[in-house]
């Protein structure tokens, strides 16, 4: 049987990294810091101290943030001491705005995804953006006809002729924009 090794006695920079995260653990909210690392130096106010994700926050001014990972310190100096580990004032989060900024964005993204045909054409799909263009608060999808104004539609094979409905002049209007989508195309 082998002998078993002698402990490791910490090194130089095992000692210098122990010292550190000594130091590190002083590290609170509040508190205006100088941080040297391999890097350069940053100066500022401690925002957040991560210790387990080994990150620290500074607020550098002029709505500046810089983060400081925890390893690369090399010397830190504690210039003004902070009010302790937490802000002081409660953080809040309003969990009803949150909910009205989601039911918007999912509104906004539904309406986005009615503006593409389902099974439908190239062709179709260039008419029905040309359409929603002129008529973005009118124009829709229904299957694989394009309703215009409510009371035009306009089915497959989407030309000038396969128009129904509407007023003349409103169709005259609709049937010209079908007709150039259809010469652009071809």
């Amino acid at each position: 049987a082998r002998p078993a090794a002698p402990p490791l006695r910490p090194g130089p920079s095992e000692e210098r990294t122990a010292k550190m995260a000594t130091k590190v653990q002083d590290l609170h909210y509040g508190s205006t810091v100088e941080i040297a690392t391999k890097f350069g130096t940053h100066r500022g106010v401690v925002e957040c101290a991560d210790l387990d994700a080994g990150c620290v926050i500074l607020d550098i001014g002029n709505k500046q943030l810089t983060l400081v990972s925890t390893y690369n310190i090399e010397k830190l100096t504690v210039i003004q001491a902070g009010g302790g580990p937490t802000r002081d004032e409660r953080l809040e989060i309003d969990i009803k705005s949150i909910k009205v900024r989601e039911h918007m964005a999912v509104e906004a993204r539904q309406k986005e995804a009615a503006k593409i045909g389902i099974g439908v054409t190239a062709k179709a799909q260039s008419v029905f953006n040309k359409m929603i263009k002129m008529f973005p608060h009118s124009t829709r999808w229904e299957g694989k006809v394009i309703c215009i104004i409510d009371d035009m539609r306009l089915g497959p094979p989407y030309t000038p002729e396969c128009i129904t409905g509407g007023k003349k002049n409103q169709l005259e209007r609709v049937k010209r924009m079908v007709r150039s989508v259809s010469e652009m195309s071809a």
